[in-house]
């Protein structure tokens, strides 16, 4: 038996000694994306390849790799965590910067961290390993960017991002040059939030993250920009990738699609088990969804490259019965709608290397079906039917853009247009600040938007110095209020000084426009477009400046202070509040009367300790000090719903032997303001039977905070690597320890009788005078949420 044990382990280790990877990196000019010759070295090694455009790099021992690609006149750059798989051979591509050819100091040149000319500041980039362990994400990238400054969260289990103090519904995300509006499951409409995401995190090679200083090829940003970069697909062979965990199915393939490897493929699609994990712990909602992602690419000889990008979500919604009839989940099922969306992107492009540059032209079209419906106590008869909402948003996007050099200065310019339909078929009773409404919509709107933009950008004394200036016009035919383009004049200004080898000044200011959403320009009353004459392009001026340091190790410490200044923000008439208060929950945002009227600033400094992966460790430092504050109706200034003073965010982790990756992240973040409720008028038998909850006295916004938020998320993963595949076990627990609800508002429901019906408290009086006993209570703690399963990859 001895001899027989010991053949079999030999014969293990000599199977796994020789398992081998490969991994085929593309590199070119980063502004005119032409092939360049470099030399690659292989980090903690010796071994150095090179080659022109594509050079592949072969018999690697599958792990984690970083890259270290040099080029004379370019700045070196990097990429970072690159599993190898074994029988694999990976794609990816890197673009360079062209530096100066005189400098000698080469921690000058070196570019561990992304920075670009017109976004030396508030500029973050993650790549997809960086996601995919960084504990509490789940591979949500949404949930990845809490670990750095500036980026705060209003619940665990949802994706409801606010930036330097503004809100949801200012983001904008991107996947190789086309909008993707809807990125999240179950996304509130007119913001940005949901309690998942859509995009596979399997197919990003890294993505960009702008909390300001935004390029000027991008319209209507006020908070960020998401620039999602996807990898290229392997050239060997096809290969597949399973998922199998506790909270969905997921399978993926990527490869050639043709003889000569001139096209390529990525597919992905997507199960929900959500519903069975919530049932499981006891959840009274039961969300559940599909959703697929796919690009096919075709290279040409000449360098040219013609892609398709989709990506398409299906959401479904039930109620979970069998939950516990705690107070906070009767009142979630009393609250909550029944929810069902559909979304979808659809999007081409084509990029033509030009003698010097390139073009890129893009045309995409996406839909937003969103409808719900909810009835008092879930009755479904007619007259308990308090909204039946149906709504779709599709847009038309054209897209051209244009990168040049003349002589040292690197331009770039082009226009885009959007040709909208947005139809909302709806019954809705609500109650607001002062009445009950009952608004009966039958809307079709037909919007156009277009745009122009110019920017360039040149370095000084030998990179030094780099600056870049540059605006854009927008303008839409919507009313007289916006089809002014001059109006809508968009300058912005960046300069990085970098006064010694290792430190650097960054400054930016610029002033940006965002369209308010097509909730607020299509809401109708009468047959008329109630806000038609009333809403104006939001505002933002930004300034930003700091101070940045790369030193040894991979380590980068930045030091930023930010100051936002917005104008003509929609204002609700109904409530008298500013919208940017709203957004970070299920439904509508902007559905209502509008005006323009509303103020607000943003300011406050953030710190940023990073160490990207280097002797098998990793971890990132982030805090955030700011202010956000937004008028009322006396138009003074009041802490918005975003609030948050303070954000700190610890993020670790480290390989082990073995194949093991053990990570944490503990996050603080400061109680948000909150608004009291109104319980005299909520108890109104006739209110709420509307309202099914208790209503918030505007007169008093956010004249509370809410409880100090924290919460501990810890991931740990092991990989077993065979022959021709690899197997991925991971856990992944959001919230360990179950920290306090951040609200500080007390729970709300009806006193119930035996049967769970109200009780009237003066049964005898007017219907209109009749009130329930309410019952109070506090807010149950978060539920940890655990998550495992396996990852298979061939």
């Amino acid at each position: 038996m001895k001899k027989i044990l010991t053949s079999f382990f030999l014969i293990l280790y000599l199977v796994v000694l020789g398992q081998s990877g490969s991994v085929n990196i593309n590199v070119y000019d980063d502004f005119s994306k032409k092939p360049l010759e470099v030399n690659i070295k292989v980090q903690n090694s010796d071994k150095i390849f090179s080659g022109t455009g594509n050079i592949q790099i072969s018999e690697l021992i599958p792990g984690n790799y970083t890259f270290e690609i040099s080029a004379d006149n370019y700045a070196t750059g990097f990429l970072n965590d690159i599993n190898i798989v074994p029988n694999q051979n990976l794609s990816f591509s890197l673009g360079l910067q062209k530096s100066a050819q005189n400098i000698q100091e080469v921690v000058i040149n070196k570019k561990v961290y992304k920075t670009t000319a017109e976004s030396p500041v508030s500029l973050r980039n993650i790549t997809s390993e960086e996601v995919q362990k960084n504990a509490g994400s789940n591979r949500d990238i949404s949930k990845a960017i809490l670990s750095f400054p500036g980026v705060g969260s209003t619940a665990t289990f949802r994706n409801d991002l606010f930036i330097r103090g503004g809100s949801s519904a200012e983001n904008k995300f991107y996947i190789d040059g086309i909008e993707i509006p809807v990125i999240n499951h179950f996304q509130t409409q007119g913001a940005s939030g949901g309690p998942r995401g859509i995009i596979t995190i399997d197919f990003i090679k890294d993505v960009d993250f702008y909390s300001g200083a935004f390029p000027a090829r991008r319209n209507g940003i006020l908070s960020s920009l998401f620039e999602f970069n996807l990898k290229q697909a392997r050239k060997d062979k096809l290969g597949f990738k399973a998922i199998l965990g506790l909270d969905d199915m997921q399978l993926m393939m990527d490869g050639p699609l043709s003889k000569d490897q001139s096209w390529s493929g990525l597919f992905s699609v997507r199960k929900s088990n959500l519903q069975l994990l919530f049932k499981a712990i006891g959840l009274p909602f039961l969300p559940s969804y599909y959703d697929t992602t796919f690009k096919v690419s075709k290279k040409y000889k000449s360098g040219d490259e013609l892609y398709f990008v989709g990506v398409g979500a299906i959401d479904r919604f039930k109620f979970n019965n069998d939950a516990e009839k705690t107070l906070t989940n009767l009142t979630l099922i009393d609250q909550l709608p029944n929810s069902p969306q559909w979304n979808y992107t659809f999007g081409a492009g084509y990029r033509h290397l030009a003698e010097n540059g390139n073009w890129l032209f893009t045309i995409s079209r996406n839909t937003l079906d969103n409808r719900a419906t909810k009835y008092y106590r879930n009755i479904e008869t007619p007259e308990n039917l308090l909204y039946d909402y149906q709504s779709q948003e599709t847009e038309n996007k054209l897209r051209i853009d244009r990168n040049l050099n003349i002589k040292d200065v690197q331009v770039s310019f082009g226009t885009n247009l959007n040709f909208a339909k947005y139809t909302n078929n709806s019954t809705i009773k609500n109650v607001t600040q002062n009445a009950v409404n009952f608004d009966n919509l039958n809307v079709d709107l037909n919007v156009m938007q277009y745009g122009i933009y110019l920017q360039a950008a040149r370095k000084f004394f030998n990179d030094k110095v780099q600056l870049s200036a540059g605006t854009r016009f927008d303008a839409s035919n919507y009313s007289d209020e916006t089809n002014n383009p001059l109006e809508q004049f968009s300058p912005r200004l960046s300069l990085s000084y970098r006064f010694a080898p290792q430190f650097a000044f960054n400054f930016s200011t610029g002033i940006f426009y965002q369209l308010p959403t097509y909730t607020a320009l299509g809401f109708a009353e009468n047959g008329n477009f109630t806000n038609k004459n009333t809403l104006k392009y939001i505002r933002n001026s930004h300034i930003v400046a700091g101070f940045e340091f790369n030193g040894k190790d991979n380590l980068r410490i930045t030091a930023e202070g930010y100051y936002k200044k917005y104008k003509n923000y929609p204002f609700s008439l109904r409530n008298q509040i500013s919208i940017a208060n709203v957004g970070a929950d299920f439904g509508v945002v902007g559905n209502e009367p509008l005006d323009s009227r509303a103020i607000g600033e943003t300011y406050g400094f953030e710190l940023l300790a990073q160490k990207r992966t280097l002797n098998n460790f990793y971890g990132i430092v982030a805090y955030t000090f700011g202010y956000s504050k937004f008028s009322n109706a006396s138009e003074n200034l009041l802490p918005s719903s975003w609030d948050s003073r303070h954000i700190l965010t610890l993020t670790t982790g480290k390989y082990f032997k073995r194949n093991w990756n053990i990570g944490a992240r503990f996050r603080m973040q400061s109680g948000l303001p909150e608004t009291p409720y109104d319980l005299e008028r909520s108890s109104l038998v006739n209110i709420w039977n509307i309202n099914n909850g208790p209503l918030k006295n505007f007169t008093q916004l956010n004249s509370l905070r809410g409880n100090l938020a924290h919460q501990l998320d810890v991931r740990a993963e092991k990989k077993w690597i065979f022959n021709k595949w690899q197997l991925t076990a991971y856990v992944d627990i959001v919230n360990i320890y179950g920290s306090e609800s951040p609200s500080n508002l007390p729970v709300v429901n009806l006193q119930r009788d035996d049967n769970y019906n109200g009780i009237v408290a003066n049964p005898s009086a007017p219907q209109d005078q009749q009130n329930y006993l309410l019952e109070t209570g506090k807010q149950d703690r978060n539920t940890p949420l655990p998550y495992f399963g396996f990852i298979f990859e061939f």
